[in-house]
C-alpha cells in the first residue's frame, strides 16, 4: 500500500453514520490507511477505525446519537448545549470500551482539529493526546452555539469546522499524496451562508472574540474553498470521494434508529461497490 494515503473525515452530527458505515467497509476488507485527520463527528468515527473495532463503528453511528441524553432539552439543561457529548461518550464507553491499547499502537495515524476561541486558529492534535476522559474528542464535537466549548491544554476549544470543514490541507501538510475523502453530504450539497441571527448571537456570546462571527460568517466561503480543492485533487487523480448516493432525508439530528440504520448501511453499501477502485487508488 502506498504509505502517503490519508483519510479525511468531515463532521455532520448524527449524519456522520454514513461514516461509520464507509470506515467499517474498509475495516472489514482489511483497508487499513496509514493516515487520518477528522473534526467533530469525523474524529468521533476515526477512533473506531484506528483502534480497530468495527462493533465500537456500529455503535458510534447508530446507536449513540439516539439516547435520550444525547439531542434535545434534556441535555440542554445537563450539560448546557443542545448535544450531550458527555451522555454520549459514556454511553459508548460502556457498551463498547475503546481499545486504548491498539489504538496507540495502530500503524494509523490521526490528528484531531479543534478551534482556538481565544485566538481564532484551528490547531491539529496526534491521537497521543487523547486521554481516557477523550476531552480532544468532546472539545472536537463541540458545535458552535449548540453545545459548550471544552477547556484543553490551557486554551478554550470547539468545533474546527467553523473553519476547516473538510480538512484536506492538514492532509497535505502531512505528506499525503493520495486522499480518500469521507463525505455524509449528498451530491449537489451547497452549504448556505450563516443566517442573520446566528450570526448576531455569536456576535453576543462570544464579543471578547469579534473573529467567531467573522469566521461565521465565511463559513460557506471555505467550505466550497476546501471542496475545490478536493475536486482539483480529484481531476488529477490524486483524491478519491465517497459520499452517500442517495438521500435518505438524514439531518445532523436525526434520532430515528431505523433511519440511522439505513444510513449506516448505505455507506457500508457505497463502500463495497467501490471496493476495486479504492483497492487500485491506494496501491
Amino acid at each position: 500500500m502506498n504509505q502517503n494515503v490519508g483519510i479525511i473525515c468531515e463532521g455532520g452530527g448524527t449524519k456522520a453514520a454514513y461514516t461509520s458505515g464507509v470506515l467499517k467497509a474498509l475495516l472489514d476488507h482489511d483497508i487499513k490507511l496509514p493516515y487520518s485527520v477528522g473534526i467533530s463527528a469525523g474524529a468521533e468515527n476515526l477512533l473506531p477505525y484506528v483502534s480497530r473495532q468495527p462493533y465500537r463503528l456500529e455503535v458510534t453511528g447508530i446507536e449513540a446519537g439516539t439516547q435520550k441524553d444525547a439531542v434535545g432539552i434534556r441535555p440542554l439543561f445537563k450539560e448546557g448545549g443542545i448535544f450531550g457529548l458527555n451522555a454520549v461518550f459514556q454511553f459508548l464507553e460502556k457498551k463498547t470500551p475503546l481499545d486504548y491499547d491498539t489504538f496507540y499502537k495502530s500503524r494509523t495515524r490521526l490528528d484531531i482539529g479543534l478551534y482556538n476561541i481565544e485566538k481564532g486558529t484551528v490547531e491539529y492534535y496526534s491521537k497521543e493526546y487523547l486521554d481516557k476522559d477523550q476531552t480532544l474528542v468532546k472539545a472536537s464535537c463541540a458545535l458552535l452555539l449548540l453545545t459548550k466549548p471544552y477547556k484543553y491544554l490551557g486554551g478554550l476549544y470547539m468545533d474546527a469546522g467553523l473553519i476547516d470543514m473538510i480538512p484536506i490541507e492538514q492532509s497535505i501538510r502531512q505528506g499525503n499524496t493520495k486522499h480518500i475523502f469521507i463525505s455524509t453530504k449528498e451530491e449537489g450539497y451547497v452549504r448556505k451562508p450563516a443566517p442573520g441571527w446566528q450570526i448576531c448571537l455569536a456576535k453576543m456570546k462570544y464579543r471578547k472574540y469579534p473573529h467567531v462571527a467573522r469566521d461565521l460568517k465565511l463559513r460557506h466561503v471555505r467550505y466550497k474553498e476546501q471542496w475545490d480543492k478536493v475536486e482539483e485533487l480529484e481531476s488529477k487523480g490524486q483524491a478519491l470521494v465517497l459520499r452517500p448516493s442517495e438521500d435518505h432525508g438524514i439531518t445532523r439530528y436525526t434520532q430515528d434508529p431505523d433511519k440511522l440504520r439505513g444510513w449506516f448501511q448505505l455507506g457500508y453499501d457505497d463502500t463495497i461497490a467501490r471496493l476495486d477502485t479504492i483497492k487500485e487508488f491506494i496501491k
